[in-house]
């Protein structure tokens, strides 16, 4: 009985802790997004401001540099100190999650920090490889995030996990799905957590032989 006190409680920490990184994930994607409609207005002359007068396309992308850098480094905690380490222990758990975890820890977490560089090399050509760089290391972590999601259904029977794994194999082409996704998995995380953190049923004692 201690022993199976002892799993649920280390799941619980694994599933409590990539929930809370999906939280800064989703912080992060809504900074990077902000940043990215920033520019938007450079690319239409109609809509192009010149405050102090500076240039509107300059302008957008120091603010998509600022942003970017900012979401990369919420990013960075969710994943480095939340959700990579709760995948890891998973992994510990379960080894069958195992390849999940690498992918993912190689992927995401070296794709943002790529992606960070890139923000700041961003008015000089060389910014657009290293985007390209980190993009290429964000659909490999994605595949190892989509292998998790069905994982994850497999073992939890949750259907949000497979809805969450769908979005984000769209989201690969479609990012707000990855939003989306993410938000799936933060609720479908917390109902992996109360599932987990039941107590277990204690067998009953049988009732006393009465001698005769």
């Amino acid at each position: 009985m201690a022993t199976q006190v002892a799993s649920k409680a280390s799941y619980v920490d694994a599933y409590r802790s990539m929930r809370e990184g999906a939280l800064y994930l989703i912080i992060a994607f809504l900074l990077v997004s902000v940043g990215t409609i920033a520019v938007l207005p450079s690319l239409f002359p109609a809509l192009s401001i010149r405050p102090l007068g500076l240039e509107a396309p300059l302008v957008s992308f120091v603010v998509l540099a600022i942003l970017v850098i900012i979401g990369g480094i919420v990013g960075l905690v969710g994943l480095w100190g939340k959700f990579v380490p709760g995948v890891r222990r998973l992994a510990e758990l379960s080894p069958e999650f195992e390849t999940s975890s690498t992918l993912i820890r190689v992927g995401l977490l070296w794709g943002i920090i790529v992606m960070m560089i890139g923000a700041v090399l961003l008015l000089v050509i060389v910014g657009i490889f290293v985007m390209i760089a980190a993009a290429i290391l964000m659909i490999l972590g994605y595949v190892g995030l989509i292998m998790l999601m069905f994982k994850l259904h497999d073992v939890e029977k949750s259907g949000l996990y497979l809805a969450a794994g769908i979005l984000f194999i769209i989201g690969i082409f479609v990012p707000i799905a990855s939003f989306i996704a993410w938000i799936l998995l933060y609720a479908a995380l917390g109902e992996s957590i109360r599932k987990a953190g039941a107590a277990p049923t204690t067998p009953t004692a049988p009732a006393p032989v009465s001698p005769s």
